[in-house]
């Protein structure tokens, strides 16, 4: 059995990954528990840990079970703010209590998914870009005015976030940006999709960072904290 007082945390962390893989394997240990899967059009992998240490309490046995994230995702949204969360495995089904004035069980069916270890890409990265997330997401806002790709380029220690269409065309210079931190070996151009961007970065914590990991023509890792825990999302570049 495992107990989290903070409800936020975990709907955060659902919906962060339901936005791309509505099922999955989640994978429970001396750990914590660890989630990792590839959206069905092959785009996207997410790597995500909860670590141990992060929860009230955590008395699980080891397992390897799959899960309807769509369905979790849907209960979790029901938990009211001084809701704790109590998540049960058995072998057949997975229960989530929601103990508040109210105490509300509901039971979601484990299912079977049929999928091997997958691995992290390997990648030699050569420039990282930290950034605010909420000023990540307004830069993507604006690029989906004119485009449904966006281009990320390094220059020494410039970033620039650029999008291009019939309508017009945005190019956002981030080097005043507070906070702005770039690191790099080589300047980097690559194409990416903006709606799997920004529904990536929708669950970021607005004040917090976001940071790119960039490589020419290569895919993406974006990586930033849910409570106490990170999120990686790898995502596949798109051809210039």
């Amino acid at each position: 059995m495992i107990e989290l007082k903070d409800v936020q945390f975990l709907r955060s962390s659902i919906d962060a990954i339901s936005s791309f893989i509505p099922e999955g394997n989640f994978r429970f240990n001396d750990k914590g528990v660890h989630f990792r899967a590839i959206d069905r059009s092959q785009v996207l992998l997410v790597d995500y840990l909860i670590e141990k240490s992060v929860f009230d309490s955590f008395d699980v046995e080891p397992a390897f079970v799959g899960i309807n994230l769509a369905e979790l995702s849907k209960i979790v949204s029901r938990a009211l703010p001084e809701d704790r969360v109590v998540l049960d495995l058995s072998e057949s089904e997975f229960r989530v209590i929601l103990k508040g004035e109210m105490e509300r069980s509901f039971k979601v069916p484990l299912i079977d998914i049929s999928e091997g270890e997958l691995r992290i890409p390997e990648a030699k990265y050569d420039s990282s870009v930290e950034i605010n997330a909420r000023l990540l997401k307004e830069a993507l806002k604006d690029a989906s005015l004119f485009s449904s790709s966006v281009m990320l380029r390094v220059k020494g220690d410039k970033f620039f976030i650029e999008s291009k269409g019939s309508a017009g065309t945005l190019n956002v210079n981030s080097a005043s940006a507070r906070g702005l931190k770039v690191k790099s070996r080589e300047d980097v151009t690559a194409k990416y999709s903006l709606t799997y961007l920004q529904n990536i970065v929708k669950e970021a914590d607005p004040d917090s960072g976001v940071l790119l990991e960039l490589k020419t023509d290569s895919p993406m890792k974006v990586s930033y904290s849910i409570g106490k825990s990170e999120i990686r999302f790898y995502l596949a570049h798109m051809l210039l």
